[in-house]
C-alpha cells in the first residue's frame, strides 16, 4: 500500500514536470519501497523487471507479464505525461540469469537486484540497470558482472544509468564516460558525509571533472542525513540542500540543459540544440541557494 502512495506522488510530480514542458524526470533510489530490509523481508516488493529487448510496454500490455503493478503504473505515468521517465525499484530474477548463464546462484536459487527501469514518453521499458557497487544492502546482490547501460532520446542523444554509490567506482561509471556518454541520471540515497562526500558538493564536482551533465535525485531521510538533488552541467547547477528541521517533502527541480556531444571538452561550446529536462527530489525538500538555483544564465547556442 505503501508504494502505492509513493507511486501516487510520482504521478503528482510528473504532471507537474510535464506542464513546464519537461522531457525526462529521475526520481531518488529507494523512493518506491523504501530501505533497510533484509533479504526476505523485501520478497513483497520485488518484481520481475524483463529484460528491454522484450519491446514491452506495461501499460499497453499489462498481461503479458505476471505480478508487474509497479511496472504498470511507471508505464501509464511515463505514457500519460509524453515523459522519459527514471525510475529504482527491486528486481527479482530466477537462476540461472538470462544474461549470464554461467554464473553461480545465490544460495535461496533467485537474484534480488537494486535496479533502475527506464521507460520512453510512449511507456515503453527501454532500459534497466542493475546496481553494481552496494553499500550495505543485505536485501541485494551484486551482479555478477557489472552492466554498462545506456538509453537513447530524440531531445538529447544518449543517457548513462548508475545508482548512489556506483558513482565512486570505475565501473560502470568512468568506462560510461570513456565510451562517450554525456549525460549520466543517478537516483541516489546518498547519505552526507563531511568533509568530502557532502552529496550537492560531490555531485557537482562530478559533472565538472568528468565533463557532463548529471540528473541527480537524492531521497530525503533527516535521521540518515540523506539530501541534496540537483540537475548540473559543466556550465551550471540547479540544486537543493535540505537543513536540519526542514519539512520532508517533495521538491521538484527543473532545468534547462545543453545537450554535450560525446567528444566535447568544457573549452568548448555544446554543439546540439539544448533540452528542458527535470528531475524530482521526491521526497527530498530543502533549501534552494540563489547562487544556483534563481536567475540562470541561457545555454550556449549551438554552432
Amino acid at each position: 500500500r505503501h508504494m502505492q502512495r509513493n507511486l501516487d506522488v510520482y504521478e503528482e510530480q510528473a504532471a507537474l514536470a510535464a506542464q513546464q514542458g519537461a522531457q525526462i524526470i529521475v526520481y531518488p533510489e529507494d523512493g518506491i519501497h523504501g530501505f533497510n530490509y533484509t533479504r526476505s523481508s523485501i520478497s513483497g516488493y520485488l518484481e520481475t523487471i524483463p529484460d528491454p529487448e522484450e519491446r514491452w510496454n506495461p501499460c499497453m500490455e499489462p498481461g503479458r507479464f505476471n505480478n508487474t503493478e509497479v511496472l504498470q503504473r511507471l508505464s501509464c505515468v511515463a505514457r500519460r505525461y509524453y515523459l522519459y521517465l527514471v525510475a529504482n525499484m527491486a528486481d527479482l530474477q530466477p537462476c540461472p540469469l538470462k544474461t549470464d548463464p554461467s554464473s553461480s546462484c545465490p544460495s535461496d536459487g533467485r537474484w534480488q537486484f537494486n535496479t533502475n527501469v527506464v521507460f520512453n514518453s510512449e511507456g515503453l521499458l527501454v532500459a534497466r540497470y542493475h546496481k553494481h557497487n552496494l553499500y550495505f544492502e543485505e536485501a541485494f546482490d551484486q551482479p555478477p558482472q557489472a552492466e554498462i547501460a545506456t538509453f537513447d532520446t530524440p531531445f538529447a542523444g544518449t543517457f548513462g544509468l548508475i545508482v548512489c554509490f556506483d558513482i565512486l567506482f570505475r565501473d560502470p561509471t568512468v568506462t560510461l564516460v570513456e565510451q562517450g556518454v554525456r549525460q549520466l541520471v543517478f537516483p541516489t540515497a546518498w547519505m552526507n558525509q563531511l568533509p568530502l562526500l557532502d552529496s550537492v558538493q560531490f555531485q557537482q564536482a562530478f559533472s565538472l571533472g568528468a565533463n557532463v551533465s548529471l540528473l541527480a535525485a537524492n531521497i530525503r531521510n533527516d535521521r540518515l542525513i540523506m539530501t541534496g538533488s540537483g540537475i548540473y552541467t559543466p556550465f551550471s547547477s540547479t540544486y537543493h540542500h535540505a537543513r536540519r528541521g526542514d519539512p520532508e517533502e517533495g521538491r521538484l527541480l527543473l532545468a534547462r540543459v545543453p545537450v554535450l556531444h560525446p567528444q566535447w571538452v568544457r573549452q568548448d561550446s555544446p554543439t546540439a540544440d539544448s533540452v528542458d529536462t527535470t528531475e524530482p527530489t521526491s521526497p527530498c525538500s530543502g533549501v534552494c541557494h540563489r547562487e544556483s538555483c534563481a536567475d540562470l544564465p541561457p545555454p550556449p547556442p549551438p554552432p
